[in-house]
């Protein structure tokens, strides 16, 4: 049983519906747990996945937890797999009014655990019996707080479906669309425009070019909260013609081929599965060294690391790149060949030895 507690679809989610893919084309039966009217809710509708509908209103949701151990005791299930902190919150809630199901716990945020209370409990309690990080620095901050429990923790990193991308030769349809000549460079960021990406770093690193005779672009790519608050600040910054919103797109696979340079600039982030798209589509990463993004970039090879927030540090990483195409294009082979490392199917089968190794 894999519970989804989320509205939206972000990365967790994707993890989450590669893994379920890959079990069931290995004959596992899923069954799943979701939020009412979400997007994994309709994904399981259009896959055909067994699921079921709870509201997880947040991780006090004690009438979810109640239908989460009716469930549970209706369907029978051999594990349950959680994919959030709410989910984990709930599950612990259904435990105590007795549910005895072994649990695994997947743990994608790159903050640590609290030394007490809730929030270290729900990870710790005798139903866990294994906790799967998605970064090295994630495991490390979870062995900090769960010393007891180091034997159940370990690194799997996520993975992404190679069928996604064609890495055909780009046509140019993105410099048409936004007006701008072939040659320029283009420098994207494709993510949510949430708080812990730091998209302030970005426009702070695209301000570096404005005295800069170097024909670049940047683009950031997506939509979410900040939106209006970095469209302000890039309208205050005066860099209208030099960074344009794209707002959310669904032609990702065929803009990663059009990009030259992956900027990514995030202050947290548990793994960065984007830059592992990058990487397979031949793009070299300028990036923070948030969270785990150091374990998938090989600095000076497959790309450049910065400190997080050091705009000056990426910029001049940036301009290097722009100004020795030769340079984009070997990194670019290098990250695609390091790529290679971190596929979907081969996330599930890791997780799935976990599962063999609790008896399912």
């Amino acid at each position: 049983m894999h519970l989804s507690s989320e509205s939206t679809w972000r990365g967790g989610e994707q993890q989450m519906a590669y893994l379920i893919e890959e079990s069931v084309k290995a004959g596992l039966k899923i069954n799943v747990v979701c939020k009412s009217n979400s997007a994994f809710s309709e994904w399981c509708e259009k896959k055909n996945i067994h699921y079921h509908e709870l509201n997880f209103t947040n991780g006090l949701d004690i009438n979810t937890s109640l239908h989460l151990k009716r469930l549970a005791t209706q369907l029978k299930p051999d594990l349950i797999h959680t994919h959030s902190g709410k989910s984990q919150s709930l599950i612990y809630w259904a435990s105590l009014m007795g549910l005895k199901v072994p649990v695994v716990v997947h743990r994608r945020v790159d903050f640590p655990l609290k030394s007490k209370g809730l929030s270290l409990k729900k990870y710790t309690f005798g139903g866990v019996k294994a906790i799967i990080c998605v970064s090295k620095t994630i495991e490390k901050m979870v062995r900090d707080q769960a010393e007891d429990r180091v034997d159940q923790i370990q690194t799997i990193y996520s993975g992404i479906d190679f069928q996604r991308f064609d890495r055909k030769p780009p046509t140019g349809y993105i410099h048409r669309e936004l007006g701008l000549s072939q040659d320029t460079v283009l420098i994207s960021n494709i993510s949510a425009l949430a708080p812990h990406k730091d998209y302030h770093t970005f426009l702070r690193v695209a301000k570096h070019f404005l005295a800069e005779e170097v024909n670049v672009h940047f683009l950031i790519v997506g939509e979410g909260p900040l939106e209006v608050e970095l469209k302000d600040q890039c309208r205050k910054m005066g860099l209208e013609k030099l960074v344009t919103f794209t707002g959310f797109r669904t032609d990702i696979p065929d803009l990663f081929r059009e990009i030259s340079i992956f900027l990514i600039t995030s202050e947290t982030e548990g793994l960065g599965t984007t830059v592992i798209d990058a990487m397979y589509n031949e793009l070299p990463v300028v990036a923070t060294k948030g969270g785990g993004i150091p374990e998938l970039i090989i600095d000076g090879s497959t790309g450049y690391l910065c400190d997080v927030a050091d705009d000056g540090c990426l910029a001049v990483r940036v301009k290097e790149l722009t100004d020795n195409p030769s340079k984009i294009k070997t990194m670019g082979i290098e990250g695609g060949k390091r790529s290679m490392l971190f596929s979907k199917e081969e996330m599930a089968q890791q997780v799935m030895e976990v599962y063999e190794k609790l008896g399912v």
